[in-house]
């Protein structure tokens, strides 16, 4: 697998967790912590949950030999990435799924070289670590990780970095002017369908026939989700609707949707059908600028 789409995969399997985060006060901390000169100065910055790894493995990767993909046990962290993916992943809570509108200033050449981690967590710290994992290689609540990772960034890193929010083109989610075509949830009416079952939030969507069903799903959820097909251009929900709904979608596989206004998968499952729409829009990222970084020292 190449970086690039390690890259896509890390994102991809993380995307459910990012609605857990979205109220994370690490937001409000990056908007307003100033140093002495009116800068950002995030690597000082207080956090909800302060986490880290009892012992910390870090190797470079070495070229030819698999990555070791995101790996969540009951005690333990491993995955390979790179210095700019910790700290997209560490500093930002909007980075699972924009980390291709965030910019990383003044780093170095290696800072795309892949590491491989291995951590271990503290007997103390097991049982918030296990409260926080939702299932097999995804966060219910991500702060933790991010934390710890802000911990190895700057500890084995020796990372000092100043983080400024900025604004990057997004799409919006909207109701078109004939109002939406959802459906209040009713829980239980429908289950989930081994196999052909995803979540989607706090919701899930089956996949079948042509089509995709979505049960229990949020317009906050629906944005984030479309991200997957986007390109990486952010989706984020300006339809004003608060419930959680059942719809569903067409699925045209390869045929291409010629109302479509966006080159993309989106194309082939049209939003118009359910009375939503994707505008051009602007939303927010960050630009991180490195002030020193140093390659850790292999353990």
């Amino acid at each position: 697998m190449s970086t690039k789409a390690l890259r896509r995969t890390i994102r991809l399997a993380l995307m459910t967790a990012v609605l857990r985060v979205m109220g994370d006060p690490l937001v409000a901390t990056l908007l307003h912590a100033q140093d002495d000169r009116g800068k950002s100065a995030v690597s000082d910055a207080p956090t909800e949950k302060h986490f880290e790894f009892e012992v910390v493995s870090i190797r470079l990767h070495k070229p030819g030999t698999p990555f070791a993909p995101r790996q969540l046990s009951p005690d333990g962290y491993r995955s390979s990435m790179s210095a700019s993916d910790m700290i997209n992943m560490a500093y930002s809570p909007l980075t699972l799924r924009y980390s291709s509108s965030s910019r990383i200033k003044n780093a170095p050449p290696w800072i795309r070289d892949m590491y491989d981690i291995n951590a271990r967590i503290s007997e103390k710290d097991m049982a918030v670590w296990q409260q926080a994992q939702l299932y097999g290689g995804m966060f219910k609540d991500d702060r933790l990780e991010r934390s710890a990772l802000r911990a190895v960034l700057e500890e084995h890193f020796k990372l000092v970095v100043q983080v400024t929010p900025i604004e990057v083109p997004y799409l919006d989610l909207v109701v078109d002017k004939h109002g939406a075509k959802l459906t209040d949830t009713v829980p239980g009416a429908f289950k989930p369908v081994v196999g052909k079952t995803s979540k989607v939030g706090d919701g899930f969507v089956i996949q079948d026939n042509g089509e995709r069903k979505f049960v229990g799903v949020s317009m906050k959820d629906l944005a984030i989700w479309l991200t997957i097909f986007t390109n990486d251009l952010p989706v984020q929900d300006k339809t004003g609707l608060t419930g959680r709904y059942d719809f569903t979608l067409p699925w045209y596989g390869d045929q291409r949707d010629s109302d479509s206004e966006f080159s993309d998968p989106l194309s082939r499952m049209p939003l118009k059908s359910i009375g939503l729409l994707l505008k051009k829009g602007r939303g927010q990222a960050f630009t991180f600028d490195i002030k020193h970084i140093e390659r850790p020292d292999e353990n």
